[in-house]
């Protein structure tokens, strides 16, 4: 069998080390044909959710690194195994810089699977599927949320053959080479018996009393101002303003590897009551830039006297809002851990036909109803209260229904590829065979 790992441990990880040396072990004895892929020191840049890769050079990401080759042996190969310590209940960000160039191998256009919206196959076939990651201990809601993500990939990359488990850092080598062993064996038996279809839910910190002075937006979009997550999360501020609240915006993309403005962002969470995370679902979870400064975030505050409140707002390609729960449940995680009270969640389905790029404030129609419950969760936000659950669940529901989103949505991909001169390649396959 042709195996892929993709290893997204980062520098100094000796557990992600004693796990790959044993993983090697196992398949060279099984007779593979494996290749090791240390991410963090291949040349990827991050996704920019351009849909270039569907719209100007179909089937192929329009970044020229180390990201083309890796999808091209990705796609050959019989099983792909991924290695990551398991970030707030995700990938690490090494592994997922690599994982949101995985759209290249979809089609732009939306069909139905198991009732919801999802993207067409691009490949007649996928490489199985194998995940594990590793923790320093036993973590119920962390696994939960690893195996629902996992889950919900092999749902998005139609995978034949699939597995997932958990390591613990406790474990010796002869416990690490057993449940090793178990979860190969588990993946050469087909689909996973028992996927974990539900996110595992955070509970929302009780709310604190006294009015909010200060409040940070972090928009984690790679289309910076002019996305639907600044769109969404500036409206928001906008009303924070209003009820008095000192409001600062900061672009993740633009701190993203510049050891200067990640400095200023965190003094910038030093200094506020409040930090909302408005970010695009990136392939079923966080982008890969937000991780990182999340990470970072969180090992700042190691070592800080810890205070504050910490909310997020996701949106989703898909009509279906609850496509983001899993990244949302992610970032609650992360609170938890850096010590911020956790305020709750907006989850928004298709949100870029909602909001086409424009400022929230200036859409009628379909965006009045979320305006006024943008509103509500503005007031709560800043009288120090949780997201109103009345408000959340009519901000979840889909603005229209999904077969004229799945509809319209694919019309709208087949008048872009025409207008650029590639409709006829928009199904191309240019991993499908080596030259």
């Amino acid at each position: 069998m042709k195996i892929l790992i993709l290893d997204g441990s980062p520098a100094g990880d000796t557990m992600g080390a004693r796990v790959a040396e044993t993983l090697s072990a196992l398949l060279s004895a099984g007779g593979h044909q494996t290749e090791h892929v240390l991410l963090r020191e291949s040349r990827i840049a991050p996704c920019n959710g351009c849909f270039q890769c569907w719209l100007k050079t179909p089937g192929m990401c329009t970044i020229d690194d180390d990201n083309r080759g890796l999808v091209a042996k990705h796609i050959r190969s019989d099983l792909v195994i991924a290695l990551t310590p398991v970030t707030f209940g995700a990938f690490s960000p090494e592994l997922k810089k690599f994982a949101d160039h995985l759209i290249q191998t979809i089609s732009p256009f939306f069909c139905r699977v198991n009732g919801e919206t999802h993207h067409r196959q691009r490949y007649d076939r996928y490489p199985g599927f194998v995940s594990i990651g590793w923790l320093p201990g036993p973590d119920e809601t962390q696994e939960g949320l690893f195996r629902h993500l996992f889950y919900r990939n092999t749902i998005n990359f139609y995978t034949e053959k699939d597995a997932c488990g958990i390591l613990y850092s406790s474990m010796d080598n002869e416990a690490i080479k057993k449940n090793l062993a178990a979860i190969l064996s588990s993946a050469e038996g087909g689909k996973s018996a028992s996927p974990v279809t539900e996110a595992p839910r955070v509970e929302v910190s009780p709310s604190a009393s006294g009015p909010v002075r200060s409040a940070l937006l972090l928009v984690g979009s790679p289309r910076m101002a002019k996305s639907t997550s600044a769109s969404l999360g500036g409206y928001l501020f906008e009303k924070l303003a209003e009820q008095g609240v000192r409001t600062e915006t900061v672009q993740i993309y633009k701190t993203f590897g510049n050891p200067e403005k990640m400095a200023s962002l965190l003094e910038s969470v030093d200094r506020s009551e409040l930090v909302v995370l408005a970010f695009p679902l990136y392939i079923d979870s966080i982008p890969a830039p937000v991780l990182s400064v999340l990470r970072a975030i969180g090992q700042h505050r190691r070592w800080q006297a810890r205070s504050g409140k910490f909310a997020a707002v996701a949106n989703s390609g898909f009509i279906e809002s609850h496509h983001n729960e899993n990244a949302l449940a992610s970032c609650a995680v992360f609170a938890k851990e850096a010590g911020f009270s956790w305020m709750g969640s907006v989850a928004i389905g298709g949100g870029e036909g909602l909001v086409h790029g424009k400022p929230f404030s200036e859409l009628g129609g379909p965006a009045i109803p979320y305006r006024k419950n943008l509103d509500l969760v503005a007031q709560a936000l800043a009288s120090g209260k949780s997201v109103p659950v009345e408000a959340r669940m009519q901000l979840g529901k889909p603005f229209t229904p999904g077969w004229i989103y799945r509809a319209v949505g694919s019309y709208g991909w087949k008048k872009q590829a025409r207008r650029n001169g590639v409709l006829s390649q928009i199904d191309a396959r240019p991993y499908a065979e080596e030259v």
